[in-house]
């Protein structure tokens, strides 16, 4: 048993999977005829070697059920249907978040505990979602809603919808994807819809001339989420910590990132910052360690020295100068440990 337990271990660093973005829970346990192997696994492959490798120390039954499982929904994917929906750890409601997804946000269902689905979302990152915050359908659906089947995308810049008799309908946080009817009415993913009351949406057709991929504009966009609060797996400009504020800037820039900031860590391309970071431009990103070399934060250059980022220490998002004198600014000085440009020449 202690043996099996090292192999699954083994297979798991040597496969790289990540918690975050793979699901490998498998387990050795004691059965009437022997050794079995159970639990769930989003990499099949991962499996199959396991099996193979546990087959030199005898009979082992395989009843480790591959993902997405068959007991899933039928429908297999959903919309994130609420403002804003928590990511967990664990299928509970009192369980720490790890993320969020914002609605209208696409999601593929890979198992489901009772009320609970687990999920992977578009950037990859799996965890638990209580069907409170889905609309199950079909991945049919989910398409036709991203190209604008169903009616005109837009998204939200911070909105605000309301109903028929003039009362708030929805709060639409920065991302939200919905859909514009020829009535003009935005169009949820649960069927509701409401009249834009105040804030701004933009067309999906529309985003990359207002917000190209380059430095500057990224830039713009970056100080729009002054005033954000640090929220640790926030990522809207009601809450939002250091690599959900990078992710979401940089989305409706057209530029996909990874969740996390050590993922965030192996984007784009590695960049020299030249002395006292002068040679850094509007839009790198700098990544930094609290100790050792594990990436533990991530900021967006102004250009130069000069950073603005979701810091703790700041109590949200703030502009810092990395050769300057605050105490904060040293600390993360001495913290640095690369740059990467994300954005294409």
């Amino acid at each position: 048993m202690d043996a099996l337990t090292r192999v699954i271990e083994e297979v798991r660093v040597r496969r790289g999977l990540d918690p975050r973005t793979a699901v490998f829970d498998v387990r050795i346990e004691q059965g009437p005829e022997g050794c079995v192997l159970v639990g769930e696994a989003t990499d099949c492959a991962a499996v199959e070697e396991l099996v193979a490798r546990a087959a030199a120390f005898g009979a082992v039954t395989d009843r480790v059920v591959r993902l997405p499982a068959r007991e899933a929904p039928a429908e297999g994917f959903g919309l994130v249907r609420s403002a804003v929906a928590p990511l967990m750890a664990e299928p509970r409601i009192s369980a720490a978040p790890t993320s969020h997804y914002v609605l209208g946000q696409r999601l593929e269902v890979l198992s489901r505990r009772g009320p609970w689905l687990r999920v992977r979302g578009e950037d990859g990152y799996i965890g638990w979602l209580h069907t409170g915050y889905a609309v199950l359908c079909g991945e049919e659906r989910v398409r036709a809603w991203e190209n604008g089947e169903e009616g005109e995308p837009v998204i939200s810049l911070g909105a605000e919808l309301l109903g028929e008799d003039g009362t708030l309908l929805c709060r639409l946080p920065w991302g939200a994807r919905v859909v514009r009817e020829a009535s003009g009415l935005l169009r949820l993913p649960d069927g509701r819809a409401g009249a834009l009351g105040s804030g701004e949406v933009v067309e999906v057709e529309r985003l990359p001339e207002r917000f190209p991929p380059d430095g500057e504009s990224v830039v713009r966009t970056a100080r729009r989420w002054m005033g954000t609060p640090y929220q640790w797996a926030g990522v809207t400009p009601a809450g939002a910590d250091c690599s959900g504020y990078v992710q979401s800037v940089f989305r409706v820039h057209g530029i996909a990132l990874p969740r996390d900031s050590d993922m965030q860590a192996r984007a784009g391309a590695p960049v020299d910052p030249g002395a006292d970071f002068a040679a850094l431009r509007p839009g790198d990103l700098l990544f930094f360690a609290e100790s050792g070399e594990r990436i533990t934060h991530v900021a967006l250059s102004l250009g130069g020295s000069r950073i603005i980022h979701s810091a703790l220490a700041a109590g949200g998002v703030a502009e810092y100068d990395l050769n300057g004198e605050d105490e904060r600014e040293v600390r993360l000085r001495g913290g640095f440990r690369c740059a990467r440009r994300v954005l294409p020449a």
